[in-house]
């Protein structure tokens, strides 16, 4: 039977507090997916990350805006809680903090906290925010205990509402991060410095390749205790998620990696953790291949093809670019064992991308849709349709697709600083709600 889902990232929930949250927009929007028989969520990476999904500061902690201050005043915690007007952009510009320092002072610790709190990891973390930020250990402890429990209390209601959550692993931290502060013999450094800089060799789009703001690995390293350092973020993930989208994929088998000060014209490819990585991640039972949704997109080498095929991972594919105007073909609709994708976090939105075709192509896209069977005149509800017949086990549509929304609504786009990146949000749901019916 055909998976179906949604790509929503928590900060484009609605939100009466300038960017979405764990509060009550989310169990709404379950909700809908439920009514509609949708089965997964795919949320995005929610670490704390300073706005920047993919380059998480922890792969622990979870990004502070993500709070609910309706749950703090459910709980008792806070009092009056300033609103804001609404805005289809979020806004990160820790508006709710003053409400997370009431609550932190009106918290009462238990034996939960006190459990919670033995994280080491999170200790680490709230180490790092005390240098990097000012307050106090004990009340970034705090912050991430309640983080964690408005989620956890959120994804177990989506489970009894047979809704499960997709979350995203990014490959790599940034360089100013918990991770490297206290594990930098995990990441290739010399004399105290780190020597490489992950990203990607020019391409069409970028001439000297792309430079990430992140370390990479020192493979020889990680290698010695058995892959612990990466295995228990796995596991830590498992627990917050249904499944794990692994971001590339590519990187776990060979990574680009662009030395100091250089472009990518100077870097080079190496070996990733591979097969040993894997073999130690399940031999623990806590995860399995079947938890694991790889993103094998892009350039990948046939070495990259057998590390997915060994392990019987779910592939994916993006059907914008899977799909030959010129034959009205879709490669890899043979493939059963893949989330397919009209378009995801980094594309175009379906009705953008459609306008930047020419007419003639146009017209190739609406033939393509009508000889599958499948509405021609409103192209966004013709891929809902075409993902419903397509040949891949799970399909997953960005929200802003079921809506039909132009380029304006994209969630990102790669290679570029802008305040559009990581910001598009909804104002309500009441388009959504009428359109999702289609899906």
């Amino acid at each position: 039977m055909k998976e179906k889902g949604i790509l929503l990232p928590i900060f484009s929930l609605p939100s009466k507090y300038g960017i979405g949250d764990f509060g009550y927009e989310a169990y709404e929007f379950i909700d809908i997916l439920s009514e509609n028989n949708i089965k997964y969520w795919e949320v995005l990476p929610i670490n704390e990350c300073n706005g920047l999904p993919y380059s998480p500061v922890s792969y622990y902690a979870l990004e502070e805006d993500y709070i609910s201050l309706d749950k703090l005043k459910e709980q008792g915690l806070i009092k009056n809680v300033e609103t804001r007007p609404d805005t289809d952009r979020a806004l990160y510009d820790n508006f709710k903090n003053k409400y997370y320092k009431e609550a932190y002072e009106n918290f009462e610790v238990d034996e939960d906290f006190r459990q919670f709190v033995k994280n080491k990891k999170l200790v680490e973390y709230a180490k790092y925010a005390n240098l990097k930020k000012g307050e106090s250990e004990d009340y970034y402890l705090f912050v991430q205990y309640i983080l964690y429990k408005q989620w956890m209390e959120l994804k177990e209601y989506a489970n009894s509402k047979n809704v499960y959550i997709i979350g995203d692993m990014p490959v790599y931290p940034v360089f100013d991060s918990a991770e490297t502060m206290f594990h930098p013999d995990c990441f290739e450094m010399a004399d105290g410095k780190f020597t490489f800089e992950a990203g990607t060799p020019p391409d069409y789009f970028n001439s000297k390749g792309q430079k990430w703001n992140s370390p990479v690995y020192n493979i020889e390293n990680i290698k010695k205790d058995n892959y612990e350092y990466m295995v228990d973020r796995f596991k830590y993930q498992e627990k917050l998620f249904d499944k794990i989208r692994v971001d590339y994929f590519r990187g776990y088998d060979s990574f680009f990696k662009i030395p100091i000060g250089k472009t990518g014209l100077e870097g080079e490819y190496s070996d990733g953790v591979s097969y040993g990585f894997f073999d130690a991640l399940f031999e623990s039972g806590e995860v399995t291949p079947e938890d694991l949704i790889v993103e094998d997109l892009g350039d990948i080498r046939p070495e990259t093809i057998a590390l997915r095929d060994h392990y019987g991972f779910m592939r994916q594919k993006i059907m914008q670019y899977s799909i030959d105007l010129n034959t009205l073909y879709d490669y890899d609709n043979d493939v059963e064992n893949m989330l397919a994708f009209p378009g995801n976090h980094d594309c175009n939105t379906l009705y953008g991308w459609y306008k930047t075709l020419s007419d003639e192509y146009k017209g190739k896209l609406k033939e393509f849709l009508r000889k599958n069977g499948c509405n021609d005149i409103n192209i966004n509800i013709g891929f809902m349709e075409y993902c419903k017949k397509c040949t891949a086990r799970m399909v997953i549509i960005m929200a802003q697709d079921v809506l039909g929304l132009d380029e304006t609504a994209r969630i990102n786009l790669p290679g570029t600083i802008s305040d559009k990146n990581w910001t598009w949000k909804l104002k309500d749901f009441d388009g959504f709600r009428e359109q999702i019916k289609y899906f």
